[in-house]
């Protein structure tokens, strides 16, 4: 299993074994009001044709993005991928995400249809797909960030987007590389383009939570009170605010559950001391602040966003709420992205 395209095969195949119903493959790889859709499929007439999203393997970390996604298609969608065990069905079926895997596990609820599998063992004897473009690694989402942040940024010297984005010299040419093999970089004569940049923000989204933020993290700590964060100046600790506090600064909209900063090491005990913070070793009382802090991962005096102090730039603060798969989190999302995000994504260069 190689392609998107047999993937889809042996999920549709294990599908019609589990429960009987053939299953029609109408398109491939096509798209439906200005959206690329993987593929669309037909029930049995008169029931529904639906939009699928193939992902080559699905985890924990990014159930919040690619639910985001499936919600985006032109038609009533569905997630097909290698395998979804039963907890991570458990959450796509809360999200209201529709889902099939290659061993049979599937929800589908449109009415008159509804189906619900899970519990279908993993085949070990299947070979699972792993992310082989480096441009999507730990170290390529760095230079992907900046990219995004910075659209014109793609087409300045390899030193400079190395300097921009913190990373080695040696690593910008394989990022790009990658970039290039993935359809999100093209050349124009001398000149490098980053196209289809609405899709590379979604992979980059998808990415972040499972590849990047867990090396950043830090640990997780309990303020006295809720709403701690309101007294705190942030940019006095060389910090920013992510996730939910930032998304209230940026759209007066969400009131914050969790508060995630993105503190650097030289100023953490202070904050800590400070703020009163002491570390999460036990569930807090309601009334307390549940505190997630990760080290920055990009060089602030190149890519942030000076207008926005001591807020993390609109782009990682979209992905953090995405992450939560929290529906509220999530409405919040989008109005960052209609506001803030949109101008860096624009209009696509074909």
């Amino acid at each position: 299993m190689n392609t998107e395209h047999e993937l889809l095969i042996r999920a549709i195949t294990a599908f019609h074994n589990e429960t009987g119903i053939e299953l029609d493959v109408i398109q491939e790889n096509g798209q439906l009001v200005d959206i690329e859709v993987d593929a669309i499929i037909q029930f049995p007439k008169p029931g529904p044709k639906l939009a699928i999203e193939v992902k080559k393997w699905t985890q924990q970390a990014n159930l919040g993005a690619i639910a985001e996604q499936i919600k985006r298609l032109p038609l009533d969608g569905v997630l097909v991928t290698d395998y979804i065990n039963p907890n991570m069905a458990k959450k796509l079926k809360a999200m209201h995400v529709q889902f099939m895997d290659t061993v049979g596990n599937t929800y589908i609820n449109q009415p008159p249809i509804y189906i619900h599998v899970t519990g279908n063992k993993q085949n070990q004897a299947l070979t699972h797909f792993k992310e082989t473009n480096r441009a999507f690694d730990t170290t390529g989402l760095k230079v992907v960030f900046g990219f995004l942040c910075t659209p014109l940024l793609v087409n300045t010297t390899y030193r400079e987007i190395a300097k921009t984005t913190g990373v080695a010299l040696g690593t910008v040419g394989w990022v790009i590389n990658g970039l290039k093999d993935a359809g999100f970089v093209i050349e124009r004569g001398k000149r490098r383009e980053l196209i289809n940049k609405r899709k590379l923000l979604d992979r980059w989204v998808e990415a972040y939570p499972e590849k990047l933020k867990p090396k950043q993290h830090v640990g997780e700590f309990i303020a006295d009170q809720a709403n701690w964060w309101q007294d705190i100046k942030i940019e006095e600790y060389r910090a920013y605010w992510g996730g939910e506090v930032a998304a209230a600064k940026y759209t007066k909209y969400l009131q914050p559950q969790i508060a995630t900063v993105y503190l650097p090491k030289e100023a953490g005990n202070k904050l800590l001391m400070n703020a009163k913070l002491r570390k999460a070793d036990e569930f807090p009382a309601a009334e307390a602040g549940i505190v997630r802090i990760f080290r920055p991962f990009w060089p602030t005096d190149t890519i942030q966003e000076d207008s926005n102090e001591g807020l993390a730039h609109p782009i990682l603060v979209y992905a953090d709420l995405i992450e939560t798969g929290d529906a509220r989190n999530i409405e919040t999302a989008r109005m960052i992205y209609e506001q803030y995000i949109n101008k860096y994504i624009g209009a696509d260069v074909l």
